[in-house]
């Protein structure tokens, strides 16, 4: 009886003789074994928000041509956010409306007061979601939803049903002041335009009129918030102010010099036409310094003759002989330092 032929396993072709040949060994690579090292990828994110942001921007103004996928990016980014409907944000009025006036109704005060806490986190849960989703690189129509959402929860608060709750929310100012100061950061995020077309669409006067349910101590921030609107009516009235005390103020300079100009001529004429002969006058009271009295006028005649020779010219005969003072002239005083 033949024998069965067993199979030979792949194992006994490469290794005959049951050892270990070279070939079963694995090779050494000849290349040199890395490191596990993190991928640019994870180095990226593990970089802070602006140093990623800040290296972004060096390197799209080394290179033109990576800053258009930036800009192409950000186009992106503006379109989807267009094409997006706008954001309504009324059921946080609804549910801030309900936790104020319903919710907690059938209580007494002493245990609505208990759960002011309560209160307070519906309302500040609610602000700080609405300006979160309201920022400045939204719709306009989402961040002018959200201004009269907050104006409405304000309204809520200062017309509370409830006196123990409408106490305790407006008796410090510090809840609606915490609104004020939202609404303010809203109403900064528009651009010019979009004021004039919220006021336009009668939103501004309903936001005048919160003023009027609200006490004065209650909602210190809400004129911050009118002044943000009236900022672009105010800049032009104050440049147009500038300008018109700028031009009387350089007005004023030319009179002021004009005027300077005329009286400097004047005075040089004035001071000519009323002391001709100061110079010389000086001249003749210190030459008779130190001298007596009669020796002294006798030697001032003679200085006033030795003048008139002078100033006539030979042959010619002046109308008025110069009439010789029978005082002294004024004389300069000098000081012993000046002689000196």
């Amino acid at each position: 009886m033949a024998s069965k032929s067993s199979k030979r396993t792949y194992a006994s072709f490469s290794e005959p003789y049951g050892s270990s040949s070279l070939l079963s060994n694995p090779v050494p690579s000849a290349k040199r074994s890395r490191r596990n090292e993190p991928s640019l990828w994870s180095q990226i994110l593990s970089l802070p928000h602006p140093t990623t942001q800040s290296l972004l921007y060096q390197i799209c103004h080394a290179n033109p041509n990576l800053a258009a996928f930036v800009q192409s990016a950000h186009n992106a980014r503006l379109a989807e956010e267009a094409a997006r409907p706008p954001v309504n944000f009324d059921h946080y009025s609804r549910d801030c409306w309900y936790t104020m006036n319903k919710k907690y109704k059938r209580l007494s005060c002493s245990k609505q007061f208990e759960m002011m806490g309560d209160i307070c986190q519906v309302l500040d849960e609610s602000r700080e979601a609405i300006v979160a989703a309201a920022g400045p690189d939204v719709r306009w129509e989402t961040r002018r939803n959200a201004l009269e959402v907050l104006r409405k929860i304000c309204k809520s608060i200062a017309l509370c049903d409830e006196p123990q709750i409408r106490h305790e929310l407006t008796k410090d100012g510090f809840m609606l002041g915490q609104f004020a100061d939202s609404m303010q950061e809203l109403a900064r995020g528009m651009n010019e335009e979009e004021k004039e077309r919220y006021k336009a669409e009668g939103l501004y006067e309903k936001l005048v009129d919160l003023s009027n349910d609200c006490g004065p101590d209650d909602m210190e921030g809400l004129p911050a918030v009118f002044r943000i609107f009236d900022s672009s009516h105010e800049d032009g009235d104050e440049d147009e102010q500038d300008e018109a005390l700028d031009e009387s103020e350089d007005g004023g300079d030319c009179d002021a010099d004009s005027r300077e100009y005329v009286g400097n001529l004047y005075d040089d004429d004035t001071e000519e036409e009323n002391h001709p002969g100061e110079e010389d006058e000086v001249g003749f009271g210190t030459a008779a310094i130190g001298l007596p009295a009669g020796v002294r006028l006798g030697a001032l005649r003679e200085i006033y003759s030795q003048n008139y020779q002078q100033m006539t010219r030979p042959g010619q005969v002046l109308h008025q002989p110069p009439v010789i003072p029978s005082q002294p002239p004024r004389t300069k005083v000098f000081s012993i330092g000046e002689l000196s």
